[in-house]
């Protein structure tokens, strides 16, 4: 064994910057795991299997039958453009060093001609594959127009099992391994993994001095190709390859790590022979619950580093200059902290070879051979409110949480770039500062519910994973806000000045000023309850002071959140004690209600209707033994509805005409995938969109024959959730590519069906009052709208008309004159009376 290179005499100023004093680290959970868990809880119950090959299937179906019958709807991209989303892997073009690639987690493959500079910096490969996830990059350094992709995203050995069982896999399908010879013009497959379980490419290498040979490390193993990826041969059959490194003075040494969330084995191995036998590492861990990630200098023959991690807890920064073995540990500093299993690198400077850059949630520098670390970013710095599209995202110690690679370019041993869940970041001084390069990276992973405001096609919010919330003004450059994980949200739908979002476990703030400033709201009553990871809530259609928010129980608000109560006594699943998933309210009935929950404690799923407004539920008729992700009341035909499930072997869109007492199978001809969102044209409601995990199909014929509707966005894309904005717009959120808008078609063969009553109000606010109240109403058409207030002794205090337009209106009435004291502020249509409230006025 050869002892570490001595510590070079050099100047080492430390460029650390330390976060401002003000700004308290958050505390320490993995979002990663929690997403994982649910993405996959959902689809793999109730029999714990994930298939690929539906998805494959699917995809062929779709293109046999070509594009949609009607007039190809044509989308457009609304962002966010701003900042990335999750971000797996990243490559150097050998020959151009303005171009980049990346892989990201399911919204396909990327290219940059800028390196990532500029508003305009990406574009969206397309494969001609549904691939959604993109693991790992190769590229031929002889013929660069010669490309490898590795596909899906697999931190678990296993897929999800029943019960409440681990299930850390991870949300995009792998198809396997898709090859290039033109540069990405067009792509066929290499490794076939198509009609598969769920399974992941982690990286790929290719010999620089014999490009033929290729080598993969994947979930299934180690593989080897001779023959330019034509064929391959499994040369280590050892679960959950994570990093496959080879020597750059001698491409017959290959080290493989093998690692993932508790896998049943894990461990460093390389090979001196082609892979012909492969060896364990000598001083290297071989049992952990983590990954690790192996590097070689790339001048200095022999000198490695390698990142090594539990799922929580550190094992530490090893170094060896001896290539085969002698490794020592030089840090036991915990980098990767609690995502071991998921997201740290490291890699040796290649002009000071004892320099290096580790990463985890952040990233930090140190030198061999002392373990000392310094801190270089800091993920929590990240700028809230609106960032430009290509500008910073935050000051210069800022890159975003969980560093997935660190890659030194080639080309300039001073630039470094990191890939992270929030994109792409670069540090042109060796990580001492960095900037970020997400402009036009559209990769974000919404959630559902996707909201839009009823009156302004401008404002939009959405929940994102790991990304916070992102509020739409109609412009690319979206404003994040909130924090954390961004999950359901909501907009008053006569008052978009009222907007709700949340972050992960139904913990609910609201906005009064269209989203620019956020409360926290207190969920009292569900305090001591379980909430699902996306924990669901809704205004009531017909009432929008009221809130629905579900945890175990069904909770309900009657003034915008301020307070809350459950309206049942125990769970809504009376057994295993299920979190709510998702809610519908009747807009016609208030008191009808559907619930649907997770099986996230064990026993089963199911869905349950009230028909008193929570009080009581009792499980319907006619649903599959599966996940159901969203129902809908149709907005025009009372008692009719719709619901949507998750899993595979089942029909998947379901119909209802008694108010959801029983319900038929309407998937007809739909492929077998996970649905995960269903929206009714309300002026059209013959016309249904679902969304699943291949795109959005549309039916015109209440769901008898449906066809697809997203092939204009990517070859696979994750709809999340379908909503209708004003200007009859359909727009999806998408689990990988950010937000798409287009036209719902025309309006065919049936009169316009009013979206409400003539006029639909909510009670004054606030009340009581000092200065003012605001009344909100939604008018369809336009008409004339009077307020009148009497006092205590019936005299007559206000009165005021108002000539409106169709459309949401805030009326305002100033009462600063008026006595303290309590009044009746009535509303009038024409010589309807069309509402009466009793309000108070302070001092």
């Amino acid at each position: 064994m050869r002892p570490l290179i001595p510590l070079l005499l050099m100047a080492f100023v430390s460029a650390c910057q330390y976060a401002p004093a003000d700004k308290a680290e958050p505390e320490n959970v993995s979002g990663a795991a929690l997403a994982m868990e649910e993405w996959a809880r959902v689809r793999a119950y109730p029999d714990g299997h994930i298939s690929t090959g539906h998805l494959s299937a699917a995809f062929a179906a779709r293109e046999a039958i070509g594009p949609s019958r009607g007039a190809a709807p044509e989308w457009e991209a609304l962002g966010p453009k701003n900042f990335g989303g999750r971000t797996l892997c990243l490559a150097f073009h050998p020959e151009d060093t303005s171009t980049l690639y990346i892989g990201s987690a399911s919204g396909g493959l990327w290219k940059s001609n800028t390196e990532g500079a500029g508003p305009l910096a990406w574009e969206r490969v397309p494969l001609g594959y549904p691939v959604l996830g993109v693991s790992s990059i190769a590229i031929n350094p002889q013929d660069p127009d010669e490309m490898y992709i590795g596909t899906g995203e697999v931190y678990n050995y296993t897929a999800a099992m029943p019960g409440v069982s681990d299930r850390l896999t991870r949300g995009s399908y792998g198809i396997g391994i898709l090859k290039t010879t033109d540069g990405g013009q067009s792509w066929s497959k290499s490794l076939d993994w198509s009609y598969e379980e769920l399974r992941g490419v982690w990286d790929i290498v290719i010999n620089p001095q014999n490009p033929a040979t290729v080598w993969a490390t994947t979930t299934e193993g180690t593989y080897r190709s001779f023959d330019h990826g034509a064929t391959w041969a499994l040369v280590h059959d050892w679960p959950m390859g994570c990093d496959l490194e080879m020597a750059p003075f001698d491409t017959s040494l290959v080290y493989v790590a093998y690692g993932g969330y508790n896998s049943p084995q894990s461990g460093i191995f390389y090979t001196h022979d082609n892979g012909q036998s492969f060896q364990p590492s000598v001083g290297l861990p071989q049992e952990y619950s983590g990954r690790a990630k192996v590097h070689f200098h790339p001048s200095e023959p022999g000198l490695m580093i390698a990142s090594v991690a539990n799922a929580d807890e550190v094992e530490g920064l090893y170094a060896t200059t001896a290539g085969e073995g002698g490794w020592q540990l030089v840090s036991a500093a915990d980098v990767p902290q609690y995502q071991g299993w998921y997201s740290h690198d490291a890699v040796l400077d290649p002009n000071l070879p004892l320099h290096f850059l580790w990463s985890g949630i952040d990233i930090y520098s140190g030198n061999l051979p002392f373990p000392e670390v310094q801190r270089r970013t800091f993920w929590y710095t990240w700028e809230f409110g609106q960032t430009p599209v290509g500008g910073p995202e935050g000051p210069p110690y800022y890159v975003h949480a969980d560093v997935h690679g660190l890659y030194y370019a080639p080309y300039n041993p001073d630039k470094v770039f990191a890939v992270t869940d929030g994109g792409v970041f670069v540090s042109a001084d060796d990580g001492a500062n960095w900037e970020s390069r997400n402009g036009g990276l559209q990769t974000q992973q919404f959630y559902a519910r996707f909201s839009n405001s009823t009156a302004d096609p401008n404002l939009a919010i959405g929940g994102m994973q790991d990304n916070a919330t992102a509020v739409y003004l109609g412009d690319a450059a979206w404003y994040r806000v909130i924090g954390g994980d961004g999950m359901c949200t909501a907009i008053n739908p006569v008052n978009d000045q009222f907007v709700y979002g949340s972050y992960q476990r139904l913990n609910l703030l609201r906005s009064e000023d269209r989203g620019a400033t956020f409360a926290q709201l207190g969920l009292s009553s569900a305090a001591e309850e379980v909430a699902n990871f996306n924990g669901p809530f809704l205004v009531d259609p017909s009432s929008p002071a009221r809130l629905y928010a579900g945890a175990q129980r069904l909770h309900r608000s009657e003034d915008h959140g301020d307070s809350w109560q459950a309206t049942s006594i125990g769970p809504v699943d009376g057994q295993s004690g299920n979190p709510i998933l998702a809610i519908a309210v009747s807009p016609h009935e208030p008191s009808q209600l559907l619930v649907a929950t997770a099986p996230l404690l064990g026993g089963e799923a199911g869905v349950y209707r009230s028909a008193d407004g929570g009080a009581t539920w009792s499980q319907p008729e006619g649903l599959p033994d599966r996940v159901f992700m969203e129902m809908v009341y149709d907005p025009v035909t009372p008692g009719q509805a719709y619901a949507v499930c998750s899993g595979f072997g089942s029909g998947h869109v379901f119909k209802s005409v008694d108010g959801g007492e029983s319900w038929e199978d309407i998937s007809n001809g739909l492929p077998d995938l996970p649905a995960n969102t269903i929206v009714v044209d309300p002026a059209q409601p013959t016309d249904l969109y679902i969304g699943n995990d291949l795109g959005v199909y549309a039916s015109f014929d209440s769901g008898n024959t449906w066809e697809p509707y997203s092939t204009g966005i990517a070859e696979a894309v994750m709809a999340m959730h379908l909503s209708i904005a004003p200007g009859r717009k359909l727009r999806v959120a998408t689990h990988g590519l950010g937000v798409y808008e287009c036209s719902l078609r025309d309006i065919v063969g049936v009169e316009k069906v009013p979206l409400s009553p003539a006029v639909v109000l909510e009670p004054p606010f606030p009340n009581p009052a000092k200065a003012q109240f605001r009344l909100p109403l939604l008018l369809n058409s336009k008409a004339e709208v009077r307020l009148r207030a009497v006092g205590p002794a019936g005299q007559e205090v206000y009165k005021r008309a108002w000539g409106l337009s169709g459309g949401a209106h805030q009326l305002e009435v100033n009462v600063s004159l008026w006595a303290p004291g309590q009044y009746i502020l009535e509303a009038w249509s024409g010589a309807e009376r069309i509402g009466a409230w009793p309000v108070i006025v302070q001092r």
